[in-house]
């Protein structure tokens, strides 16, 4: 996993380079692209900004790739999701102050834009794998209908990290719709082990199934503090 998620930054990196030259592969027009979100992490929480926190995936990819001394992000979940997806401050999208909480019957309006609809557009292929947490409790609020093609995760938090990955008793955990909180490993997809490390498998088997000749872009948002990242291969 660590792997593909390094091939695919560096390939999204070089779109901003300078022509390579002639020896060297052409730049591909449309690079794959990852974002991964590091959940309950702060500026200086990473090894790689001195901390005593083990991060050896996040510090390798500071190393290889580039950092940011000054950004600004929320401290918690929504806001920094609903940020993130249109590029708004979160205070104009009705998500500045709290999370979604599970009896919130909204979401981030459905007149906002969202990046993945924007890569669609460009005829990119489009998945999250991992915790949404903008909207669930009305199908329009939902990822399949924000712009990604392939959603699986929960649409809220609090699911703890192991099956069935229940959110204050109600279940959540789901593929494109179809619940598989409740599934037995090896029937309906499976369901066993640790949330993180699902997550990262999931995310690979995508992309080496995906179709190869359209490029991808895959929103990773984790639920777990990112000392786990990595740790799945």
């Amino acid at each position: 996993m660590k792997k593909i998620i390094k091939t695919a930054l560096a390939a999204a990196v070089t779109v901003s380079l300078p022509a390579l030259a002639a020896s060297n592969p052409p730049v591909p027009d449309k690079p794959n692209i990852i974002i991964m979100v590091a959940d309950d992490i702060g500026y200086a929480d990473p090894g790689f900004r001195g901390s005593g926190i083990d991060t050896p995936s996040l510090d390798g990819l500071a190393e290889e790739g580039m950092t940011l001394d000054r950004f600004y992000t929320a401290p918690i979940c929504s806001p920094t999701r609903a940020a993130l997806m249109t590029g708004r401050d979160p205070m104009r999208l009705g998500v500045g102050y709290s999370v979604l909480l599970p009896w919130d019957s909204g979401g981030v309006h459905t007149d906002e834009h969202f990046m993945p609809e924007s890569f669609q557009a460009a005829g990119y292929q489009t998945a999250v794998v991992g915790k949404w947490h903008l909207g669930h409790s009305q199908q329009v609020f939902h990822p399949n209908e924000r712009g990604f093609d392939h959603f699986y995760g929960h649409l809220h938090t609090d699911v703890g990290y192991y099956p069935p990955f229940n959110a204050l008793g109600g279940a959540d955990f789901q593929e494109n719709g179809k619940s598989l909180a409740n599934s037995v490993k090896g029937q309906n997809g499976g369901m066993e082990g640790y949330e993180t490390f699902m997550l990262a498998d999931h995310s690979s088997e995508w992309i080496k199934n995906r179709d190869k000749s359209r490029p991808f872009f895959l929103y990773l948002p984790f639920l777990a503090p990112p000392r786990t990242f990595g740790s799945s291969g």
